[in-house]
C-alpha cells in the first residue's frame, strides 16, 4: 500500500510519503520546479529520464530537478520519504503566507472536523510586521 500526508506553512509544502512493501512505487511525474526529497526509512531506486537509476538509503536526502520526469520504487519494505518544495504560482513565483489552520497550534481557529473535508481549507492571512 502506498501512502502520503500532506501539509505546509508559509510557501514550504511538505508531503510525506509511505510505501509499504518493496518494489512498489510512485508513477513517474515532473514538476515545473526543484524539489528535495528527505528519505527518513528504507530504501529507494530514483528513475529520471534520460539518466540510469540510482539507489539511495536512509537517512539521506535526494534533488530532483524540474522538468525531468521521475519514479521512486521501494527496494524495502515500510519506505518513508518527504517532498519538500515552495508552492508556486502559475508564473512559477512563490507564494507567501499560507498558514494551515489545521497544524498550528498557535492559530485562533476552531478545530477542524475531521469527519467533513470540506472544512479542511487553508486561510491566508496578511504576513506578520
Amino acid at each position: 500500500m502506498i501512502g502520503s500526508e500532506l501539509g505546509y506553512f508559509g510557501n514550504i509544502w511538505v508531503r510525506q510519503n509511505n510505501i509499504e512493501k518493496a518494489g512498489e512505487s510512485f508513477p513517474g511525474h515532473k514538476h515545473k520546479f526543484d524539489h528535495v526529497t528527505l528519505l527518513v526509512k528504507g530504501s529507494i531506486e530514483v528513475e529520471v529520464e534520460g539518466h540510469s537509476p540510482k539507489r539511495f538509503n536512509a537517512p539521506t536526502f535526494v534533488i530532483i530537478r524540474k522538468d525531468y520526469k521521475h519514479k521512486v520504487t521501494s527496494l524495502t519494505d515500510d519506505v518513508l520519504y518527504y517532498c519538500v518544495f515552495a508552492l508556486r504560482n502559475l508564473d512559477g513565483d512563490p507564494i507567501e503566507d499560507l498558514i494551515n489552520e489545521k497544524v498550528d497550534p498557535m492559530s485562533a481557529s476552531p478545530v477542524f472536523d475531521t469527519e467533513d473535508t470540506s472544512t479542511q481549507r487553508p486561510a491566508v492571512f496578511p504576513a506578520a510586521a
